[in-house]
């Protein structure tokens, strides 16, 4: 057996309207669903990204779904969004415009690029141009 690739990653907020609004209207992720007050799945390429309130998904013993959410607040994590080196400076000049404070960007060796940010809850978004680890579509 060999996993193809990570589909999915959730994080968390309480703020949804929050997160949807930086994701979708800032940075351009497609709308999938939402469920008020409980979660917001958002599309990025050939990835999803969901974004779920923790308080009505740790408890929700009733669902459907597995409980899950973030145990000990606050936290945080970091993930990638992957683009087209030529697609890098754009990607960074929406940041700007909308006025998204860039944290770090780095030049790598190999000639890719990352520019980090945080996310309204302070998870740190990087993005990363193609080709910076050994994975294909």
């Amino acid at each position: 057996m060999k996993f193809e690739k990570i589909i999915e990653t959730c994080i968390y907020s309480t703020d949804l309207n929050v997160m949807k609004d930086f994701y979708v209207n800032r940075l351009g992720l497609d709308l999938i669903s939402e469920e008020e007050g409980r979660h917001v799945f958002l599309k990025a390429g050939k990835s999803m990204l969901l974004v779920f309130n923790p308080e009505n998904t740790r408890l929700a013993a009733n669902s459907i779904f597995p409980i899950h959410g973030v145990i000990t607040p606050p936290s945080s994590i970091h993930f990638a969004l992957e683009i087209e080196q030529v697609d890098y400076e754009a990607a960074k000049n929406i940041l700007i415009k909308n006025g998204i404070p860039i944290e770090k960007e780095i030049s790598w060796g190999s000639g890719g690029k990352s520019t980090y940010f945080r996310d309204p809850v302070g998870n740190l978004v990087e993005i990363v141009t193609k080709g910076q680890w050994p994975v294909q579509d």
